[in-house]
């Protein structure tokens, strides 16, 4: 008896193993045959997007899957132009009713869906404020989407939500990703991380504080000196490579403050120390 329950067992996990496999591999054809649709119909529509930044009136495909190819493809390509070829491509957008579309796509169920949506919205040019929303969406892919999204479509007004959403407890976003948005954004002034700068999480304010040196930002000056002087070590060893990179020497006294009461080896004082050198002040004047 315990032998046939013993071969019983194997077999089951046998055949198990055997139907994982298979669906696998059906995953993977499924996937392989959407992705060169995908890209057939891109390449169909990519010479009619061309045409639209000439200045053309191109209508929108008859065939609804040809249509909807075509407005996702505008979409990827709005972030990737500037000037003219985006205000074309946006007009043409919002001409040809594109809008709807995306709003209902921001609702829909699928994770992929909302993704794909973010980018389509923002390439319209409407109100951001439901793609920054969406840095709440409870899927971390479309969280990261809509981060993606932003940065690339230059949206000054959602930097601080964007910075903010890395301290998030229950949803956050990865540190990496946010960085990566704001510099493509490229606020040219500190006041653009607004409330950010005054969070209680120090993810957030290290966050603040790298993009704001790894962008030069010379009004940031005041905050990443009183950024010397925080609690948390990290926030001050961040404050002065970021006061390091901007290079102002006006900061050079506040540095040296800091040096002197800095524990002997810690990372805060090679921060310092750091910095010091790229200001030319060494540690003591």
């Amino acid at each position: 008896m315990r032998y046939d329950v013993a071969g019983w067992v194997l077999e089951a996990t046998a055949a198990a193993t055997v139907l994982l496999m298979l669906l696998i591999a059906l995953v993977r054809v499924v996937t392989m045959v959407r992705d060169q649709r995908q890209a057939k119909a891109h390449a169909t529509v990519l010479p009619l997007l061309l045409d639209v930044t000439d200045g053309e009136d191109v209508p929108v495909p008859r065939r609804r899957s040809d249509a909807r190819a075509m407005g996702t493809a505008a979409a990827a390509l709005v972030h990737k132009v500037r000037g003219a070829d985006r205000a074309a491509l946006a007009t043409w957008l919002r001409t040809h009713d594109y809008e709807p579309q995306a709003r209902r796509g921001l609702r829909a169920r699928r994770p992929s869906q909302r993704a794909v949506a973010i980018e389509l919205y923002l390439a319209l040019g409407a109100d951001p404020a439901p793609v920054v929303g969406m840095l709440r969406d409870k899927d971390p892919r479309v969280r990261s989407a809509a981060v993606r999204a932003l940065g690339e479509a230059g949206v000054v007004e959602a930097v601080p939500a964007i910075a903010l959403a890395v301290g998030a407890r229950r949803r956050p976003v990865a540190m990496s990703t946010a960085a990566m948005a704001i510099v493509q954004v490229g606020p040219s002034s500190a006041t653009a991380f607004g409330v950010a700068w005054a969070s209680h999480e120090p993810r957030v304010r290290r966050l603040v504080i790298d993009c704001a040196g790894h962008l030069g930002l010379a009004d940031a000056r005041e905050r990443l000196e009183q950024a010397l002087v925080s609690a948390e070590p990290d926030v001050r060893a961040h404050a002065a490579t970021a006061l390091g990179r901007i290079g102002s020497p006006a900061s050079v006294r506040a540095l040296q403050a800091v040096l002197r009461r800095a524990e002997p080896g810690s990372g805060d004082e090679r921060a310092v120390r750091r910095a010091l050198d790229l200001l030319g002040a060494g540690a003591e004047p």
